[in-house]
């Protein structure tokens, strides 16, 4: 049994939508679902939840996952995001509940994968995970609505009848109780990391907390937040329950089978680890390498674990002074970093960071709301606000403590389409199957798409008009000739197209990748004028780099399945033109430093994209192969020989932009267009494009036509209601 109490500790009831539905079903375990609500005693819904029962045929182990999911939208005054807002809801347990036929002893192992666990058989008991255990488990990260710090004291603890039996750091329990002649074990995947956590018995019943109510405050689940915990249980006497909870075995395939399925793009398996190999190699191996981070701040706790502490905050901070909490949410898609660098070298440490940060991101990081703003609903939040404490903001960015921003003339603001990175929950997908993170590729999909066109409407229809095609109609009226391009040259834009490849790969029957290929015809030119586009004013056109490096993708993905059409040539086409200005016009950013506001060593990591897209171009134009890949190599060698003397090389979001663009380098010109099976379709787009009369009189109308047909009454007063309401 599941229980649930609210805020006063009254019992909640269950609201089932349907009866129990098997979801999945094959020869390792048959899974089923339940949906539903929490319902107050008042028959105010509370929270939604999705209860999985998985039982796994061969052993006989079940695995209970619990999704608990606040669908309210969170109440955000000037577009700062705190805890404690009108949105959030309030509980003090929730727990998985088991009554035995009889009372009976317990054999409780507070550690037990340790090669000698100590074992203490005890008739009830109760073992609580109060905090992380480690040496900054007070760490301001873990501060409520009220700004108090959560923990109580450090670590575990065991009692039995409120004495002290046991205590220690970091609990990774396992319960074994006999009763009517057979044995439940129980063990709670991610115990300690999770925490609050907890094991209890007392007579007959048994009480998993994953969220117990032995914390010292309620919890609270803001609007638009959900988190999933796991539970074990076993039957009869399994000895691999431990070992499933807390060191479950990971799929290894030699590099040679990524590569062989052409599984990620610019794969090459079983090279010899050179100087970009071993500055990522950090990571790992580094005194400051992902899992040390996580100490820092103490980046545990149920809504904190997997998400990467982000210390290249901490540059500009004082000596001794102490660290901003700084959450990292994901930016330039360290699970997809993660993901590319287990199938390279088949380490499982780059599995668990994967894994953990995906699991994060899913629940925490996006906006599992439909009622709140278009643009906001089921988005990605972006990292916290630079050089600045997190404070109430969580894993939300922006917070009603810091008066400023590191943004200028910016203190607020929600999701948005320049922080959406979806490729490596894609391949946490491929890797592990999980239902969630393919849910939350085309969940993101959606957002995002909806972010740029809009979901219909009369009054969203003309906004769009007065923001993208009046100044247009004033360039014209003066006698100019504005571009025809509909979309920034930014990484929003690149986002945007990434997000929409991925989806395509997950729904290759759905449209798509055809409204890729729109997004790069409305975007990018074989004839643009570039330097109108002023790309070398660098803190407003470096994330161009972004866009043309989702364009190559495009570009790989249509050559890999042998679909060299009209759209193809197209973005070849404007890809190598950019490509042709950026060899003989990019320079590295810290070149000149006094155009950046913080010439740091982040610039030299964002230049590791030039010198990818320089390898990308000696793939697509093999007659002058030779002249790129000696400037991407000129490039990349600049690269690593400044971060071998930098001291900021272990900060993460270095590793994290070197990991994500890493693997062109290591292919030759001759490998991507000897896939081809035919020419590529011919192209003339010979004069830049420039918007005519007709052109923007048929976007015009185009955008009344769709406001007047999606025109509902409800709709309109919904739109003027989620920007008029600044909460």
């Amino acid at each position: 049994m599941v229980s649930l109490s609210d805020e006063a500790n009254a019992p909640c009831a269950v609201k089932a939508e349907s009866n129990w539905e098997t979801s999945q079903k094959g020869p390792v375990f048959i899974a089923a679902t339940l949906k539903g609500e929490w319902l107050k005693q008042n028959n105010d819904s509370l929270a939604r939840f999705q209860c999985e029962l998985r039982v796994f045929l061969e052993t006989g182990l079940i695995q209970v996952e619990l999704v608990t999911h606040n669908p309210k939208r969170a109440r955000h005054l000037g577009a700062l995001w705190n805890l404690g807002g009108p949105g959030s809801v309030y509980f003090c347990e929730l727990a998985v509940e088991t009554t035995l036929l009889a009372t009976s002893n317990t054999r409780v192992t507070p550690q037990a994968i340790d090669e000698n666990p100590s074992v203490f058989d005890l008739s009830d008991f109760n073992l609580y995970q109060d905090s992380s255990g480690g040496e900054n488990w007070q760490s301001r990260n873990h501060v409520g609505f009220k700004v108090e710090i959560s923990t109580q004291f450090c670590g575990y603890k065991l009692t039995n009848q409120s004495q002290r039996r046991n205590g220690g750091k970091r609990a990774n329990p396992r319960a074994s109780i006999e009763h009517d002649c057979e044995q439940l074990d129980l063990a709670i995947p991610n115990f300690w990391p999770n925490f609050p956590t907890s094991l209890h018995k007392q007579d007959n019943k048994v009480t998993i907390g994953l969220f117990p109510k032995d914390a010292r405050n309620a919890y609270e689940l803001q609007g638009g937040e959900r988190k999933t915990l796991r539970c074990l249980m076993a039957h009869h006497f399994n000895n691999s329950i431990s070992a499933t909870a807390y060191t479950p075995l990971v799929p290894v395939l030699a590099p040679d089978c990524y590569e062989r399925a052409d599984a990620f793009p610019w794969f090459k398996a079983n090279t010899q680890p050179d100087a970009l190999d071993k500055l990522i190699a950090e990571g790992l191996d580094g005194k400051s390498n992902f899992f040390a981070k996580r100490e820092v701040i103490d980046e545990f706790g149920w809504r904190n674990f997997g998400d990467i502490f982000a210390d290249h905050e901490t540059l500009y901070q004082n000596e001794g002074e102490p660290p901003f909490i700084s959450h990292y949410n994901n930016q330039y898609d360290p699970i997809y970093g993660f993901a590319r660098q287990y199938a390279l070298t088949g380490d499982k440490r780059w599995f668990q960071l994967m894994d953990d940060l995906a699991r994060h991101v899913v629940d925490i990081d996006i906006y599992h709301t439909d009622e709140d703003r278009v643009e906001y609903n089921n988005g990605l939040f972006w990292h916290t606000d630079h050089y600045l404490d997190a404070h109430t903001a969580a894993h939300r960015t922006f917070t009603r403590h810091n008066e400023t921003s590191s943004t200028p003339g910016q203190t607020g603001g929600g999701p948005a389409s320049e922080h959406c990175y979806t490729t490596g929950l894609l391949y946490h997908h491929y890797i592990t199957g999980a239902p969630a993170s393919r849910d939350a590729v085309l969940q993101l999909a959606n957002w995002i798409r909806a972010s740029h066109e809009g979901q219909g409407g009369l009054l969203e229809q003309l906004l769009a008009l007065k923001k993208h095609d009046l100044p247009k109609l004033k360039a014209l009226l003066k006698g100019e000739r504005p571009s025809s391009h509909q979309y920034p040259f930014t990484r929003g834009t690149g986002n945007y197209l990434n997000t929409l490849l991925d989806a395509s790969l997950l729904e290759p029957g759905a449209d798509w990748l055809e409204h890729a290929e729109v997004v790069i015809r409305k975007t990018i030119h074989p004839a643009d004028n570039i330097k109108k586009r002023n790309l070398l004013e660098v803190e407003t056109g470096w994330s161009y780099l972004i866009l043309m490096a989702s364009i190559a993708r495009y570009l790989f993905l249509k050559r890999e399945a042998g679909n060299t059409d009209i759209h193809y040539s197209y973005a070849r086409a404007a890809f190598m033109h950019y490509a042709n200005w950026m060899v003989e016009n990019e320079r590295p950013f810290l070149s000149d430093p006094a155009q950046l506001e913080f010439p740091n060593d982040t610039w030299v990591a964002q230049d590791v994209r030039k010198a990818m897209l320089m390898f990308q171009a000696a793939e697509l134009h093999p007659a002058r192969a030779e002249e790129y890949q000696n400037k991407g190599n000129q490039w990349l060698a600049g690269i690593c020989e400044t971060f071998v003397q930098s001291e900021q090389k272990h900060y993460a979001r270095i590793l994290i932009i070197l990991m994500q663009n890493y693997g062109p380098q290591q292919i030759s010109s001759c490998e991507g267009l000897a896939q081809l099976t035919e020419d590529p379709a011919p192209v003339n787009n010979s004069q830049p494009p420039s918007l005519t009369w007709g052109e923007l009189a048929a976007r015009i109308v185009g955008r009344l036509v769709r406001g007047i047909l999606t025109f509902r009454p409800a709709r309109e007063r919904a739109w003027i209601h989620s920007r008029l309401d600044r909460t």
